[in-house]
């Protein structure tokens, strides 16, 4: 059972754990807020209490003050009063005895000062301690408080709303981000299921480009891209299965024909004899193709390149030249080198590369005419020309005579695989190869980095 969990799972949980998260801080803020201005309004009643007291409290005798006080703030149970004159004598008092108690023990303030105050018995109290010169000239101690708790049932039931609230609101967020998220990643299950109805029967498919959003365009694009090359590379091992089956058909058929042949009937020594020669040269040829094909297989595999080392290339076609000489003597043809350069690379595969096309333009070129090999090297790339002259190819197989077993009617000798090989070791070297052809006569060309590294 696969445990891990799909991408719109875990986009969910990420959104549900993010959602609660912030309406928990947004929740915490609000309740903090709330409760800062419950706590703003009691002081803010309490300095309003304190300009009322210094104004009843700034003529008349102690009696007459202690009346007055008595009048205003008798219908205020919320609050605790105690006030007293400069002589000490009390005007007015609701406050408790522990309040008076600890106000003894705190200086009272010149200005007014909000301060929280705990009480012995445990109450938390927001208080105003202040001693205040009134009208008169007289002194007064004022000792204003309110005590903290007569907001917490509210308090209360607000923590208790908010958590409901930030709980649905939660559950809400989590569901609807869920279905936003699935919604959002429906063209990926698109793709997904199209690219499951490619199959090798159906490379010439592609997945739809135009319906993917910008983030997925580009890997659609990519796997279509990837399934172009898919489709190239699978038509051409299916055309090199039909081109080595037939290519292996006819040298097997010819020599299971002759054996049957001469398995008919009793043959002379020189009878038999002939039958096995001729089966040599068959077997010959397939030994010809079996080693051609290894040899194109390791050229064409990654790191092709089994050994590097600074390749000097006039010296490799000298002596090819010297190789080649009496067959270009035999058919008047003249060879010519022209230029010089050095390439890091595998001798071995670069000589086997030029030779191909050296035999080649030696097999096709007209009788008294030169073969030319030009080497030249600029900006990092060595170039590499063969050029002769006769007839030159048709264009509509240019772009097919580096394919395997690809064979020009009435050019081409042997199994065709000549090419695919030059070409092969080409690439292994990081370079390329084209060929230009006219009435003027056919060139190849092997364009090498001068460091070249293996493809």
């Amino acid at each position: 059972m696969n445990s891990r969990l799909s991408i719109a799972t875990r986009l969910t949980a990420i959104f549900a754990i993010v959602a609660t998260g912030v309406l928990t801080v947004l929740g915490i803020a609000i309740y903090l807020s709330a409760r800062h201005n419950l706590i703003a309004q009691d002081f803010a009643e309490l300095e309003n209490k304190v300009a009322l007291i210094s104004e009843l409290v700034s003529a008349g005798t102690h009696e007459q003050r202690a009346q007055r006080l008595a009048e205003a703030l008798g219908h205020h149970p919320n609050i605790e009063f105690h006030i007293i004159d400069d002589r000490g004598e009390q005007l007015f008092s609701t406050a408790s005895e522990e309040l008076r108690i600890h106000a003894q023990n705190q200086p009272a303030d010149p200005n007014v000062r909000r301060r929280d105050w705990t009480l012995i018995g445990g109450p938390r109290l927001h208080v105003i301690h202040l001693r205040q010169r009134v009208a008169d000239g007289s002194t007064v101690t004022i000792l204003l408080g309110i005590d903290d708790a007569r907001h917490a049932a509210f308090l209360r039931r607000f923590r208790h709303l908010l958590a409901i609230a930030i709980v649905t609101a939660a559950l809400a967020s989590s569901l609807l981000g869920g279905y936003a998220v699935r919604r959002t990643l429906r063209p990926l299950q698109t793709l997904s299921h199209e690219a499951r109805q490619i199959t090798a029967g159906r490379l010439q498919s592609r997945l739809s480009v135009d319906a993917a959003p910008a983030e997925l365009e580009q890997l659609a694009q990519a796997l279509n891209g990837m399934l172009a090359r898919l489709q190239q590379d699978f038509t051409r091992l299916t055309e090199f299965s039909g081109d080595l089956a037939h290519e292996l058909r006819t040298p097997i058929t010819n020599m299971l024909t002759q054996v049957q042949v001469v398995l008919t009937h009793p043959r002379s020594n020189d009878a038999y004899r002939e039958t096995l020669a001729s089966c040599a040269e068959e077997l010959q040829q397939l030994a010809e193709i079996v080693s051609d094909l290894l040899y194109l297989a390791q050229a064409e595999a990654p790191g092709a390149l089994p050994t590097c080392e600074l390749v000097p290339l006039d010296e490799v076609v000298d002596s090819l030249f010297d190789f080649y000489e009496l067959l270009a003597e035999d058919r008047q043809l003249q060879l010519r080198r022209q230029g010089s350069a050095h390439v890091e690379g595998n001798r071995l595969m670069l000589h086997r590369a030029i030779a191909n096309l050296l035999s080649n333009a030696l097999r096709h070129a007209t009788e008294g005419t030169d073969v030319v090999v030009g080497i030249s090297e600029s900006r990092g790339m060595c170039r590499i020309a063969v050029c002769n002259q006769g007839k030159p190819i048709v264009s509509d197989d240019i772009s097919r005579l580096f394919d395997r077993f690809y064979r020009e009617d009435g050019r081409s000798e042997g199994a065709g695989l000549g090419l695919a090989i030059t070409r092969a070791i080409v690439q292994a070297h990081g370079g390329s190869i084209t060929v230009d052809s006219s009435e003027r006569g056919t060139t190849f060309e092997l364009l090498i980095p001068a460091c070249a590294t293996a493809a």
